[in-house]
């Protein structure tokens, strides 16, 4: 998991440098002397640099003279960029019983109504990974053993309404809350809804990254795939068999995700 957030996120840093790379920057050189220019790296190596002003003078400096150079982030403008789209990777912990596991990759797709309101929809995919301690013991052995799930089990597979609400205006960086609800479909059918907090990064130009952290509610109508002569296990046409089972899953989860 650590190392699946890390390469997102590493992923992101770079994307973000290179789309500012490519956006004309503004640049600000602090000489050793105490005085600066602003404008355009034009060029530069290991002895010099040069620099054009927004007057449209250049200016040639030795890289002694130079203390260091700053470089202005150009970011994206969400009061005037009204669509957006999110894409999420994170982890989600089950807790009770019963208790499904799970890594989770969700999106969204929607309209920024106000610089503090964003309104969407999406569709997520959530692995469906019960504990094993769920199953019933299998029969078919002098003593019991625990049952070996079935790895072609299907996922939960989310449909729902996003509203997400920010502290302030996402050409910043921002705290927000966000809620997702709707309902799962395909193999398990059931409620779907989702509270978060996190906190978001006004990167560059093209993308911006957020964390969060949530609770996750399932309630579900769900075949448990199964193995072994199972007590209870109704046969499938595809030569497996299921337990028919109802439940409601309580998941806390951490996320990492890429805006545009």
């Amino acid at each position: 998991m650590k190392k699946l957030i890390l390469l997102l996120v590493a992923t992101v840093a770079a994307m973000s440098a290179m789309a500012a790379d490519n956006g004309q920057r503004k640049a600000t050189i602090h000489l050793k002397s105490g005085e600066y220019a602003t404008g355009t790296i034009v060029s530069r190596d290991n002895e010099k640099v040069e620099i054009q002003t927004v007057e449209g003078l250049n200016y040639v400096y030795s890289m002694d003279e130079v203390a260091y150079i700053s470089h202005e982030m150009k970011r994206k403008n969400y009061d005037t960029s009204k669509f957006r789209g999110f894409v999420d990777l994170g982890y989600s912990l089950g807790f009770g019983a019963p208790r499904n596991d799970y890594w989770m990759v969700e999106t969204s797709f929607g309209y920024q109504c106000k610089p503090n309101l964003y309104v969407g929809a999406g569709i997520g995919l959530h692995k469906f990974n019960a504990v094993i301690d769920s199953y019933p013991p299998r029969t078919d052995y002098k003593d019991p053993q625990p049952n070996d799930p079935d790895l072609n089990k299907f996922p939960f597979v989310p449909l729902y309404a996003d509203v997400r609400y920010n502290m302030r205006s996402e050409n910043f960086n921002t705290p927000w809350a966000a809620l997702k609800l709707g309902g799962s479909v395909f193999n398990h059918g059931g409620l779907y809804a989702s509270p978060s907090l996190g906190f978001h990064f006004a990167s560059s130009q093209f993308f911006s990254f957020n964390v969060g952290v949530g609770y996750a509610l399932h309630t579900a109508h769900y075949k448990l795939w199964c193995t072994g002569d199972t007590p209870g296990a109704i046969p499938d046409k595809s030569g497996k068999s299921y337990l028919d089972k109802t439940g409601v899953f309580h998941n806390a989860f951490v996320k990492v995700g890429v805006e545009f």
